[in-house]
C-alpha cells in the first residue's frame, strides 16, 4: 500500500479531503470552570499558569497611595530626626534647602514615580503588541489565577491574553482553510488534466506538456514520443459492448502506467482507443524497450483478441520546438505499424537533421 506522501496530487487530494471531512476529532481534556473552553482558554486567561509579579498585582490607585505615603513620610521623618537630635534649625535655611532638594530631585523622582505608576505597564503592553505585530501570536502575559477583585491593569492584561489567543486561533484556522483551498484548487486542476477512465493524462495536458518538454529538455535527456492505437478495438465494442471496450481501455491505461518510469515519462489518453507516451531518456533503445513492454503485456493481459500498434519517434534539434511536426512523424510510424498488420512497434531513426524511413521492430 502506498503512503499518502507517494500518491499523485489528484489521489492525495481525495484522501486528505476525505480525512478532513470524516476524520475523528480529539476532545480537549478539561476540568473545573474552564471545562467548556478547553486548555487553550486556560492558557489565554491565566498566561500558561505563570504567576504574576507582586507589582503587577497592585493597581494604579494603590500605587499612587503608596507613592504619596512615601513622599509625605520621608520629609516628616527627616524633620523629626533633626528635632530629636537637638540641632538648631533655621526656618529660612530649611526652606532654601527644601527648595533646592525639590528642584534637584524633581526630574528623577518624576521619572521614578511615572515608571512605578504607569510606564512600566505601558512598556510591557507595547512589547506585547510588538510581538503580536511580528506574528508571534503565542505571546502571553503572566497573570496567574483569576481573582474576584482585580484591578483594571490586570484585567487588561488578561483580556489581551485572550485577544492574542483569539488572533492565534483565527490565524491557524485561516491557514488551514487556505491550505485546503489550495489543495482543492490543485486537486481539481489535476483532475481537469486526467482521463477519468484510465487515470492517465488527457489531450489537454498533452498539448500543454509537450511544447514545454521540447523547449526545455531535462538535463540533456532526449524527448521521444510514442503514439499507441488499439488493433481491433471496434470489433470489441461491436461484439461485446461498450462496457467490455471500457475494460480493455482501462487495462491498457494501467499497463502504460506500469511500464513507464513514474515522474519521468508521462502517459496520455487522447480519446477513444488512442494513447501516447512522452519519454525523457538518454538512449533510444530504452524507449523502444518500454514500448515493447507495453505491447507484450497488453497482448498477454486481455482475452478480447485485441493488440496495439505503436509508433515511436525522436525529437531532434533540427525540428525546433514544432509539436505538430513531431506528432506528424510519429503518426506516420503508427500508420505504418497498422499497415503491416498491427501488434508491433515501428520507429523512425534519426541522424542529425536527416530522417530515415520507418523501421519495424
Amino acid at each position: 500500500m502506498r503512503r499518502a506522501g507517494n500518491l499523485p496530487v489528484w489521489e492525495r487530494g481525495i484522501e486528505v479531503l476525505k480525512f478532513r471531512q470524516d476524520g475523528p476529532t480529539v476532545p480537549l481534556r478539561t476540568s473545573g470552570r474552564e471545562s467548556h473552553r478547553g486548555a487553550a482558554w486556560t492558557e489565554a486567561r491565566f498566561g500558561g499558569g505563570r504567576q504574576a509579579s507582586w507589582l503587577s498585582r497592585i493597581g494604579i490607585v494603590r500605587r499612587m497611595a503608596l507613592l504619596l505615603l512615601v513622599l509625605v513620610l520621608l520629609p516628616m521623618a527627616a524633620i523629626l530626626a533633626l528635632i530629636e537630635s537637638g540641632i538648631a534649625v533655621d526656618p529660612v535655611s530649611m526652606l532654601v534647602l527644601g527648595l533646592a532638594l525639590g528642584l534637584g530631585l524633581l526630574a528623577p523622582v518624576s521619572r521614578a514615580g511615572a515608571f512605578f505608576l504607569v510606564l512600566r505597564d505601558l512598556r510591557a503592553l507595547n512589547d506585547f503588541c510588538s510581538q503580536i505585530q511580528k506574528g508571534r501570536y503565542g505571546a502571553r502575559f503572566a497573570v496567574g489565577a483569576e481573582g474576584d477583585d482585580e484591578h483594571e491593569m490586570l484585567r487588561l492584561r488578561r483580556n489581551m491574553n485572550w485577544m492574542a489567543h483569539h488572533i492565534e486561533s483565527q490565524t491557524k484556522a485561516l491557514r488551514v482553510r487556505l491550505d485546503e483551498s489550495d489543495l482543492r484548487k490543485r486537486f481539481f486542476e489535476e483532475m481537469s488534466y486526467r482521463d477519468p477512465l484510465t487515470g492517465l493524462y488527457n489531450r489537454r495536458y498533452f498539448d500543454r506538456f509537450l511544447p514545454d518538454a521540447l523547449r526545455d529538455p531535462s538535463r540533456g535527456a532526449g524527448v521521444f514520443l510514442a503514439l499507441i492505437d488499439c488493433d481491433g478495438f471496434k470489433r470489441v465494442n461491436d461484439t461485446r459492448g461498450h462496457q467490455a471496450g471500457d475494460e480493455v481501455l482501462a487495462a491498457l491505461g494501467r499497463i502504460i502506467a506500469q511500464s513507464v518510469r513514474e515522474g519521468v515519462d508521462v502517459g496520455f489518453r487522447f480519446g477513444g482507443d488512442e494513447f501516447g507516451v512522452i519519454f525523457r531518456a538518454f538512449e533510444f533503445s530504452a524507449c523502444l524497450k518500454a514500448c515493447e513492454r507495453i505491447r507484450v503485456r497488453f497482448e498477454a493481459a486481455n482475452d478480447a483478441d485485441c493488440t496495439v500498434s505503436i509508433g515511436l519517434c525522436a525529437w531532434t534539434p533540427a525540428r525546433g520546438s514544432s509539436v505538430s511536426e513531431l506528432v506528424h512523424h510519429c503518426d506516420s510510424c503508427l500508420y505504418r505499424a497498422k499497415d503491416l498488420g498491427g501488434n508491433q512497434v515501428v520507429t523512425e531513426r534519426t541522424e542529425g537533421a536527416a530522417t530515415a524511413p520507418c523501421s519495424r521492430f
